[in-house]
């Protein structure tokens, strides 16, 4: 499935953006999409996997259209046949095609090889963030070349970071002699809860006694506490006594103190403050009664010597109806002189104008010059566009005569470009003719391919050297791989058997020896009569009865008798020590037993040595026949038979890449052939051809280039000419129109006599002539209206003067004056006769103020005064503020002596004073605090018992709680229930996670076996083609149980993956993705393949191979490269066969 029409309706900030990808039927479906920082190229992929896969619930992308108006179409090609599709965010037509029905989600997902969302970001769209993790999966997996190879096919970048993990969390469950993993959590747990069980196990008789303790203590702290209260009680009426006995005493002396001034009030309705404020504020007022008099007398004598004239006060108002005029006389006192100057200049400079404009006549009428200023814009109007036209026309001429000399220059520089014979044939045709830019990166890789091979065939060649011996060619094997496989695992069973045979031996050996020492051992230290010894007497013992029997004499009868008693004696010995006896044969059993095994084992060793001896016999017969006089174990021939197997492959290798470029390296030779036939020297390369004719090429392309263009300037003079020229004649005839018009309009506003060419220079002679005439005009008006001003001014203050008696003054403006002092006088002679008028009242009634605030103080006075015994000899404020203040002190004694009394009467509990006083009459202090000493000792005895006792029936009742029915143990064998399933939980999940490390690990192993031969074949061809063939080829090593990745360098140096620099990292794990490519499109999955802008880390010689390897990705599938980088671009427009298809947004 492909891409061939994208459509981004409304999604991200796009609206109605679409993208053609083409048919792709060529087998070049490699395109990029370029675009600056935010352009859109991230939603661009975004946008496919929305299309494949659906729009989320929370969706990041809606952010210039809601959600529920996001809409995605798309034409694609699935076998062969095109199919249009919009993905909508509805529910329930998430999927429709072009006509808007609905579809199911199948018809799609069919198509998807079955890949989740997440598959496909994992597989087909290579970040930065993913080639990052690709390139730390490098470094952690230590080249592990089965994690390499599964991570890069299964899209899983952080391979080795999970499986890490999961190990990491089944160590965390259970680890052997770990203190703090999960198992050894729980078993500390439930040994804490064994451990309560067993602790809080009470019997029936161990909780009656409890019980019993508990009743005693109750009894004793009740027995103490009431002891301790009563001693308490005793205390606090002593210490009432103790605090009573001096109140009484202070009690008695406040009766003596008052009982003097019982007659006192028991309370004052006032302040005594209060009567300082009235005596200061009786002789404030007192004194401004004083002062207001005396005030009243002087204002009165001072209103009498005042006199006001009435006609005075009229004059004011006269004067007031003046003032404006008088206003208007001073302004023309001021201003006339300086209006009758402006007048006279105005005129002077209408005068000095009119010269300007020629008329020097002064019998000249200048109002006829004056004129408006509509006339005047007019005038400036048409004098304008002549000047306009005057200069369009001499403009015109300049460049009619500029382009003369153009078209004079142009044919010049054409006729000097003209070739003197015929040329030589052009390199460009040459290069064109054999397809030099696709022809010179085909002929390098054609060359870097077979050097490539070449280097890996001599390299596998020499891998063939064994103790010195070494190939110059590849010679035959004499046996195949499985046969070498069957020896070597024939072999090293064959030893495996034959070392555990002779162990077996050796075992048995020891073994016999062993038993046969017990028996010794047992033989001598128990003297135990053996089988065989037994077996010896009873035949003697036969022997002497036989010949007794056949001789009957003594001699034969004393043989027989001493024969019979050894045989007896040996008897009872055997009947004694039948345990000895038995465990004797049982020991030589076994050493029977062991060296028949062993005996056995030694046959089984020397046909296995055969077996062994054959295997190697037939080894050492195949490796002479190649050539290896050294002997070689069979494991050592199998890896040599691979070895061949190896230089075999690359071998047929290089000869497929010599045929495979044949055709490209004859065309080359072709193109160098013509090439050094028109070259100004013989190139040593093919590379130094294409450079110097490329720059010939160059060269020829300028030289048609400068023709070109020299035609192509004397064509555009030549036409501006006639242009121009035809614009100069317009321009002529436009400058006649307008000199036409100006003179006509001079004549209709200033008369014939007047010449127009005056006013060509300006026309500000005219403006001046207007404004100066404004000037005249005005100050002419100014002069009038001052001196009528003048004149009535004066008659109206010489009227006023005769009416009041005041004799004319020199000038109008100084009677003026004389009249206005005069009522000036009159006015203020009369404000101040009002103001002592007012003062006069004022002071009259501040003193009678003054007098009721007198009267009010001996009234309120003589009111405080009548709550005492004589009011009458208290009149006077200091001698009852006196008194005041002592019924005051009289108040506050008799206030303490009830709050004494109260106070007393609580302390001792009594209802009267009299009472108290009898109980504290035969007492003192003395008594009093010797009582109090000798109940403190008692009281702390008491506390000390009452703590005691409290102590052992809080103890009690604890130990008693501890024991108490409830359900405390059920819960802990509860709890201990609940650990022992948990424990057996963690150990099933302890199980799971290591199973399944221990199956994902073999997976991978099986994945590395089954695909190591192609994929790690395709990884070193693209991994030398990114590093421009810094590492040439791949190997593999063995590393305890894993095959760790080897890159091998153009000098041979072997480097491990994480030995890498960061980069190469990340060109390797390119590598091995599109290697997974590959092996994805051979299982029959063809899908877009996105890579977002990965070439960050990379230089731009392997930014060019990167773009070959999208190429070949893109002649697979289809190729999609997202960048910013217009360098990328330029790159892969340069170093692709067929170049990439640019989206720019």
């Amino acid at each position: 499935m492909r891409i061939q029409r994208l459509s981004l309706d409304r999604f991200g900030h796009f609206t109605d953006r679409q993208y053609d990808f083409g048919s792709g039927r060529d087998g070049h479906d490699f395109h990029i999409i370029y675009g600056p920082n935010e352009a859109g190229k991230t939603t661009t992929m975004e946008a496919v996997l929305r299309l494949f896969y659906g729009f989320p619930m929370r969706e990041s992308y809606a952010f210039r259209h809601p959600r529920k108006n996001l809409q995605i179409s798309a034409t694609l090609e699935i076998e062969g046949a095109l199919r249009n599709f919009i993905r909508l965010p509805s529910p329930s037509r998430a999927l429709v095609d072009e006509t808007g029905t609905a579809v199911p989600e199948a018809a799609l997902s069919a198509h998807l090889a079955g890949l989740s969302e997440l598959d496909y970001r994992r597989l087909l769209c290579l970040d930065d963030e993913t080639i990052e993790r690709g390139g730390e999966e490098i470094a952690n997996a230590e080249g592990d070349i089965g994690r390499l190879l599964f991570s890069a096919a299964a899209g899983v970048a952080d391979l080795s970071s999970v499986l890490d993990g999961i190990r990491e969390r089944a160590d965390a469950l259970w680890k052997k002699r770990a203190s703090t993993t999960r198992m050894a959590e729980l078993k500390r747990a439930l040994a804490e809860v064994d451990k309560d069980i067993k602790a809080r196990d009470v019997t029936a008789s161990a909780w009656k006694a409890l019980k019993r303790d508990l009743a005693k203590a109750q009894d004793a702290e009740l027995s103490a506490r009431e002891t301790r209260n009563a001693l308490n009680t005793a205390k606090a009426r002593t210490e009432a006594q103790r605090r009573a006995l001096p109140m009484v005493a202070e009690i008695a002396e406040l009766e003596q103190a008052i009982a003097p001034w019982a007659s006192y009030p028991t309370h004052l309705d006032f302040n005594p403050e209060r009567l300082i404020e009235l005596r200061s504020d009786r002789g404030v007022a007192t004194q401004n009664i004083a002062r207001l008099s005396d005030e009243i007398t002087t204002l009165k004598e001072e209103r009498a010597r005042l006199s006001v004239a009435p006609a005075g006060l009229e004059l004011a108002g006269a004067l007031q109806a003046l003032e404006d005029l008088a206003a208007r006389d001073r302004t023309a006192r001021l201003d006339l002189g300086r209006r009758q100057d402006e007048q006279q200049a105005a005129e002077a400079a209408m005068r000095q104008a009119a010269r300007d404009l020629g008329i020097v006549s002064p019998d000249a009428d200048l109002q006829d010059l004056v004129l408006s200023s509509a006339n005047i814009a007019e005038l400036e109007t048409v004098r304008e566009t002549l000047r306009a036209a005057s200069a369009t026309a001499e403009a015109e001429a300049r460049e009619v005569a500029d382009l003369q000399e153009r078209v004079s220059a142009a044919s010049q520089a054409l006729q000097d470009g003209q070739p003197v014979a015929d040329p030589a044939p052009l390199v460009g045709d040459i290069l064109l003719c054999f397809d030099a830019e696709s022809l010179a990166p085909a002929h390098a890789t054609a060359l870097q391919a077979i050097e490539t091979a070449k280097i890996k065939a001599g390299r596998s060649l020499s891998a063939l050297s064994f103790a010195g011996a070494s190939f110059d060619s590849l010679p035959a094997c004499p046996c195949s791989r499985p046969q070498a496989v069957l020896w070597s695992e024939r072999h090293q069973e064959v030893q495996r058997e034959l070392r555990a045979t002779q162990e077996k031996r050796d075992a048995h050996q020891e073994d016999a020896e062993a038993r046969a020492a017990q028996a010794r051992v047992l033989t001598e230290d128990a003297k135990v009569v053996s089988d065989s010894e037994a077996e010896e007497l009873r035949a003697r013992r036969d022997t002497r009865w036989a010949e007794h029997l056949a001789a009957l004499t003594p001699s034969t009868a004393s043989g027989f008798h001493t024969a019979m008693q050894l045989h007896d004696t040996a008897a009872d010995a055997r009947l004694t020590q039948y345990r000895e006896l038995a465990q004797l044969r049982e020991i030589r059993q076994a050493e029977a037993e062991a060296r028949a095994r062993a005996a056995q084992a030694q046959v089984r060793i020397t046909g296995l040595h055969d077996a062994c001896s054959d295997i190697e016999r037939n080894v050492h017969a195949a490796a002479a026949q190649v050539g290896l006089a050294t002997p070689l174990s069979p494991a050592e021939w199998l890896e040599w038979v691979q070895f061949h197997e190896v230089a075999s492959e690359d071998a047929r290798t290089l000869r497929e890449t010599q045929e495979a470029h044949q055709s490209t390296l004859r065309r080359a030779k072709a193109l160098m052939t013509e090439l050094v036939t028109v070259l100004p020297f013989a190139p040593a390369d093919l590379n130094t051809a294409l450079t110097t004719a490329r720059r010939m090429t160059e060269e020829e392309r300028k030289q048609a280039e400068v023709r070109t263009k020299a035609q192509d300037a004397r064509q555009q003079a030549q036409r501006d000419l006639a242009q121009r020229e035809a614009r100069h004649t317009q321009a002529q005839h436009a400058k006649e129109d307008a000199e036409l018009a100006w003179q006509t309009l001079v004549q209709n506003l200033l008369g014939g006599g007047f010449a127009p060419e005056r006013l060509m220079a300006s026309l500000e002679p005219l403006r001046a002539l207007r404004e100066h005439e404004k000037t005249r005009a005005g100050a002419a008006r100014r002069v009038v209206t001052m001196q009528t001003d003048q004149s009535q001014f004066a008659e109206e203050v010489a009227a006023l003067a005769r009416a009041h008696d005041l004799p004319p003054q020199a000038t109008a403006a100084e009677t003026y004056a004389a009249l206005k002092a005069l009522a000036e006088h009159a006015r203020a002679t009369q404000e101040k006769r009002d103001s002592l008028d007012h003062a006069l009242e004022t002071a009259k009634a501040d003193k009678a103020d003054h007098k009721s605030r007198q009267d009010a103080i001996d009234q309120e006075v003589a009111a405080i005064a009548s709550v005492f015994p004589t009011p009458e000899a208290l009149q006077d404020i200091d001698a009852l503020r006196e008194v005041a203040t002592r019924a005051q002190q009289i108040i506050e004694s008799r206030a303490k002596l009830d709050a004494l009394t109260r106070q007393v009467r609580s302390e001792l509990d009594t209802d009267d004073i009299e009472t108290a006083r009898a109980q504290l009459a035969e007492t003192s202090v003395a008594e009093l605090d010797a009582t109090l000493d000798s109940n403190a000792s008692d009281l702390a005895h008491a506390e000390e018992q009452l703590t005691r006792a409290i102590q052992e029936r809080v103890t009690a009742e604890h130990a008693l709680a501890e024991i108490k029915g409830d359900d405390a143990i059920a819960t802990l064998i509860e709890q201990k229930a609940t650990l022992e399933l948990q424990l057996e939980e963690t150990a099933v999940k302890h199980l799971e996670l290591s199973l399944g490390h221990h199956l994902a690990s073999d997976a991978i192993r099986r994945y590395r076996d089954s695909h190591r031969s192609g994929m790690l074949t395709a990884t070193e061809q693209c991994f030398a083609g990114l590093t421009q063939g810094a590492y040439p080829s791949l190997s593999t090593q063995i590393d305890k149980d894993s095959e760790v990745l080897l890159a091998v360098d153009k000098y041979g140096v072997s480097k491990r993956a994480d030995e890498m620099s960061k980069g190469t990292r990340f060109q390797l794990y390119l590598a091995l993705r599109a290697a997974a490519h590959e092996q994805l499109v051979a299982q029959g999955t063809t899908l877009p393949f996105f890579c977002d802008d990965i070439f960050e880390t990379f230089d731009e010689a392997r930014t060019s191979a990167a773009c070959r390897v999208m190429e070949t990705i893109g002649g697979r599938g289809q190729a999609i490269y997202l960048t910013h980088h217009r360098h990328v671009v330029d790159i892969a427009k340069s170093v692709c066969t067929t170049p990439p298809i640019v989206h720019e947004l």
